[in-house]
């Protein structure tokens, strides 16, 4: 990497001709630094899940609809209930969720890393980033995941949310 900007300051090569190695370095470390994170925290990471008001994980969805007017498309939440129902809310407050007999709680899992864009070529690169799933394996141990998280408490929203 030093040698690259010694390449650019002396004007040997334009830093646009190193665009794409420099992101690939600049996101490889980042990678590594998450996954160091990760394995030092056992392999674990926090993710928001939908649960019922008493505690019972929920199987919950972000879909595209068609708005009510007719005009465009909206976001809506598909929540299939433990009693077989499926509601449906546009809700994103705690107070909205609780309407429909739901709230946000943070699970414990296993992770691990995918890269995700908003879309190809260069400007793939230019927004593309890694994030953290829930993975079927814990890689810190090489242990196959259960579907139960390890742990689960309530989620408390940032300001703004």
């Amino acid at each position: 990497m030093s040698r690259r900007w010694d390449r650019i300051n002396n004007g040997e090569t334009d830093q646009e001709d190193c665009f794409v190695s420099m992101r690939v370095e600049e996101r490889g470390r980042d990678l590594a630094k998450d996954k160091i994170k990760l394995i030092q925290n056992g392999g674990f990471d926090w993710f928001v899940e939908y649960a019922t008001l008493d505690g019972v994980l929920v199987n919950a969805k972000w879909c595209q609809c068609r708005s009510f007017t007719g005009y465009g498309k909206t976001s809506k939440l598909r929540v299939e209930m433990p009693d077989g129902t499926v509601k449906w809310t546009q809700a994103t407050t705690e107070k909205g969720l609780a309407r429909i007999g739901i709230k946000r709680v943070l699970c414990k899992r296993p992770a691990w890393f995918r890269f995700s864009s908003g879309g190809s070529g260069m400007y793939g690169i230019y927004t593309g980033q890694y994030t953290t799933f829930p993975s079927d394996k814990n890689y810190a141990t090489g242990e196959d995941a259960s579907e139960e998280p390890v742990e689960m408490k309530d989620y408390t929203p940032t300001k703004g949310e």
